[in-house]
């Protein structure tokens, strides 16, 4: 209705002169002025003045650069105290900086981490912290508070180790769902390629080195790398000059400055031709693609606004940019495709992107290499330099509203030495480029011709890509960015189904062992959102299981299948399930369902292997009505470690570790479960009961 009103509104505003004028002309030509009006895109006019508003910096005794913006107009102040680390090498240690940034908030020489929170929460307020530094805000009625408790919090950092415990397992939990994302696989791998491992931007955490760091490493890091003289402070809001200075002075003016080791490192070498990089995910039905290579382009510098308009044109993400029309609107190949290039102090990078089907994987590298060829190649059209340069008019003035984007444009101009001038004339750079500069940096940093594909997806796909690679081959990494032998992954020539299964039986404590298993049952705990999950399920023979979720003190889920027939209650109401659900959960009621698996010994296969961690794993094929189940296990210990499979559009992964005995049988007691929901949810085993009284009514369902 608003929108109907202004048309209105904008109708009857048109003077009547020319009203007249126009009913004057015959309607052929009436039509011709209007196909002219839409086909020609309306001036751009010239860049405007912007007032951005000159900030307030001073420097302490110590070193500490502070910056201040003011902003009345709410009453309101944000601190960010930003430490520049220089870039450097953690080496076995990789991973202590984000353990450190999580550390800071946990007590003080006075205050515990819950009494930290209370007084946060007491006043309104926000603090958090990480590797290089902290950032809080509040109303303008606690900023001396606030501004007490950050440098608290910083300068009177204490590291218990009960709280390095919890730290460290958070940083484990996080790294395990990195590693089973897709995503973030390819993320890492990328930065391994481009920058190297023996760079500060291409080192990767991992599982053992997260298990290096110590206590010790973390307070290390921080006695190292926190000093006043590489930090800077930045006040925005509800603060006048004399306040910033009174604050700055009062919290941060004891902190002993030092001289800290800044390591300097070559340029990453740029690849001779293309190559093209690999991490083989059995079962992935899409491919995560990148071409992605390092580029010299440093912040504030013409090259990085010109390449930020060449960009939008490219693949800003939007609908107008060439790769989204191509891959999305052309081809309908991915939901979306972008690319971006970052600059950096040290050295950027430029990467193009899209998560795609699997059989349009190598059209999908053919179209960005296309893409990348033309625009590295020939200049941009006038059109698309001027829809670029609007798109950046329109949402700079908007960066403008915010104070904390002022207060980010004042630091890069602090950190970086521009000059007092450079964002406020910074539209007017952008007006004066031209197609020939957005060429020249184009074709230094996006040319398809000394470039690195990055693809992670089902091994199938790899042999597709092959031929981009200048060499004709696929090199093959593991989710850490460490080569691997795809020979020595390739199916096991000696290894077969039945062996495979026997294996874990003998593993788990022989045949003879398991026949004694009559029924078990099981009590587990997780953790969703702060909330304690309990999962109780029990097996019993005859192909009996009933399974229990519970979470605040309600069941939230209830599955029981008994001599063919299923039931599942989700919040108190009966859920049914399709055919091929009930097949799944048919396949699960066994006691052992390996066991079973003798019985199908031709329908089974061995896919090859996979490293799991930094394991290898057998990877068994089971075909089910529901699709097919892989099965990973142990080459070495064969204990089953993972199973996948598909359930509807997602991919469920169960990963099995921590193995104990229980009346001679070895049982996992931790189960961790991944894409049911957003995010991974870890089980830990509290009990285990083998051969054990069952109530009958757990396995009953109603008709």
């Amino acid at each position: 209705m608003g929108l109907i009103a202004l048309f209105l509104v904008a109708a009857c505003s048109t003077p009547q002169a020319t009203a007249d004028k126009v009913a004057e002309k015959p309607m052929a030509e009436i039509e011709t002025m209007k196909d002219d009006f839409r086909s020609m895109a309306p001036k751009a006019g010239p860049a405007p003045e912007i007032k951005l508003g000159d900030f307030q910096d001073f420097t302490l005794d110590n070193g500490l650069q502070v910056v201040l913006v003011e902003n009345h107009k709410l009453p309101r102040v944000s601190y960010q105290l930003f430490v520049d680390v220089p870039p450097h090498m953690e080496g076995e240690y990789a991973g202590t900086s984000q353990m450190m940034g999580q550390m800071l908030r946990r007590a003080t020489s006075t205050k515990t981490k819950e009494q930290i929170d209370e007084e946060i929460d007491f006043i309104g307020a926000s603090l958090s912290t990480g590797g290089s530094g902290a950032f809080g805000a509040t109303i303008s009625k606690y900023k001396e508070t606030l501004m007490g408790m950050m440098a608290e919090v910083v300068l009177d950092a204490r590291f218990p180790e009960a709280e390095f415990a919890k730290v460290k397992a958070e940083a484990e939990a996080n790294l395990q769902a990195a590693l089973g994302n897709p995503a973030a696989i390819a993320s890492r791998l990328r930065q391994r390629i481009i920058y190297g491992a023996n760079h500060p931007y291409g080192e990767q955490t991992t599982e053992a080195s997260l298990k290096n760091v110590t206590l010790d490493a973390v307070k290390e890091y921080y006695d190292t790398y926190f000093v006043p003289n590489r930090s800077y402070l930045v006040m925005v809001g509800d603060l006048t000059r004399a306040e910033a200075e009174k604050l700055a002075k009062e919290a941060f003016g004891t902190w002993q400055k030092k001289d800290v080791p800044v390591p300097s490192f070559d340029m990453p070498a740029a690849p001779q031709g293309v190559t093209v990089n690999f991490v083989p995910r059995s079962g992935a039905v899409q491919s995560n693609v990148l071409i992605s290579h390092a580029v010299d382009v440093k912040p504030g510098t013409k090259e990085a606004i010109h390449g930020r308009l060449v960009n939008l044109i490219l693949g800003s993400g939007s609908f107008n940019s060439r790769l989204f029309q191509n891959l999305r609107e052309d081809k309908a190949f991915t939901y979306g495709a972008s690319s971006r290039l970052s600059p950096d102090q040290l050295v950027g990078n430029f990467t193009a992107s899209s998560d795609v089907r699997n059989e349009v994987t190598d059209s999908t590298v053919t179209e960005f290499m296309l893409e990348l060829a033309k625009v590295s190649t020939a200049p941009v059209t006038a059109k698309e330099l001027a829809g670029a340069k609007s798109q950046i008019i329109g949402s700079f003035g908007r960066t403008l509203e915010s104070p904390q984007q002022i207060a980010s444009f004042a630091l890069n101009t602090i950190r970086y030495g521009l000059g007092r001038d450079y964002y406020p004339t910074y539209l007017k750079k952008v007006e004066a480029s031209s197609a020939s500069d957005l060429l020249a940096v184009s074709r230094m940093a996006m040319s398809p011709k000394n470039t690195n594909i990055i693809a992670v997806g089902d091994k199938a796909v790899a042999d597709k890509l092959a031929k981009f690679a200048t060499s004709g081959k696929v090199n093959f990494f593991d989710v850490n960015g460490e080569p691997v032998n795809m020979e020595e992954m390739a199916a096991p020539t000696d290894v077969t189904p039945e062996g495979v299964l026997k294996g874990y039986i003998k593993a788990i404590g022989g045949k003879d062992a398991v026949m004694k298993v009559k029924n078990y049952a099981f009590t587990m705990e997780g953790s969703i959102q702060g909330q304690t999950l309990q999962q109780t399920f029990y097996k019993a023979d005859g192909d009996k299981f009933s399974s229990q979720t519970m979470a605040m003190g309600m069941t939230m889920a209830d599955q029981r299948y008994n001599a063919g027939k299923t039931s599942v209650v989700a919040q108190g109401q009966s859920v049914p399930l399709p055919p091929e659900a009930q097949a799944a959960m048919a396949d699960q009621a066994s006691l052992f369902p390996e066991l079973g698996m003798m019985s199908m010994l031709d329908k089974l296969s061995i896919e090859g292997t996979e490293m799991i961690g930094d394991k290898k794993a057998i990877v068994l094929v089971q075909p089910t009505a529901a699709g097919d189940v892989r099965h990973y296990f142990d080459a070495e210990t064969m204990l089953k470690v993972r199973t996948q499979q598909k359930q509807g559009p997602q991919t469920i992964t169960m990963t099995y570790s921590d193995y104990k005995p229980a009346a001679g049988v070895m049982f996992p007691h931790s189960i961790k479960m991944e894409g049911m929901m957003p995010f991974p949810l870890e089980l830990a085993t509290k009990e285990v009961k083998v051969n054990t009284e069952i109530d009958p009514a757990l396995f009953e369902i109603k008709e």
